[in-house]
């Protein structure tokens, strides 16, 4: 469970500041309801409430949501997402290899949606279809690969799901325009220690990984 400072949430719901809308949820003694800092109903009293870090876990403490600033539509929440939802976890499971290891339809059928649907939302949202931003991604990886490491280029191929040399080449001058050889960093020593940079957004425990 996320620790919350009591003081700072009291500062933000008594303001009503939009900043903190869905980093935390109050709940009220009194009546049973929990809200959104931005709750537009008359303030309670600073005894007569608690203070939680999700959604979940004041409707697991036993109280239902607010019908005025309704909590299920609060920053980064489905509600609040809507179609973003479905695109996002399409994009997490394309990223992940789906599209490499089974077809668009087994990937909408995972999502709950139609193929057709999947495609409009890319197309919509990214301009390109889920197998083109699919290649892309894989073109990309490998790239880093190149960049980074001193595998094989066939070995490269394969890494970033390749099933063919040719169709590696073909497809990464396409999406990039330039040949797996010429992305390769001459300066790379060889080594047989594959080492790679992973870019990351603040706060993160990078001395607790080993």
């Amino acid at each position: 469970m996320l620790m919350l400072n009591p003081e700072i949430c009291q500062k933000a719901r008594l303001s009503k500041d939009p900043r903190f809308d869905g980093t935390f949820f109050t709940a009220v003694k009194t009546t049973g309801i929990y809200c959104r800092p931005i709750c537009p109903a008359k303030t309670p009293r600073e005894d007569n409430v608690l203070y939680f870090a999700s959604a979940i876990e004041a409707a697991i403490a036993g109280y239902r949501p607010c019908l005025r600033c309704r909590p299920d539509s609060a920053p980064d929440s489905p509600a609040w997402k809507g179609v973003n939802t479905t695109l996002e976890r399409a994009i997490k499971l394309i990223d992940g290899g789906a599209l490499q290891e089974d077809s668009l339809q087994v990937l909408a059928n995972r999502l709950g949606i139609s193929d057709r649907y999947l495609r409009g939302l890319f197309k919509k949202y990214l301009g390109v279809s889920p197998k083109a931003y699919a290649l892309y991604q894989q073109c990309l990886f490998a790239k880093q690969l190149l960049h980074q490491t001193q595998l094989p280029i066939t070995q490269v191929a394969l890494a970033s799901g390749f099933n063919s040399i040719r169709r590696f080449n073909d497809c990464f001058q396409s999406q990039l325009s330039l040949t797996p050889s010429q992305a390769r960093k001459s300066e790379n020593i060889v080594s047989n220690i594959l080492k790679l940079q992973l870019y990351y957004r603040p706060h993160y425990a990078s001395c607790a990984v080993a």
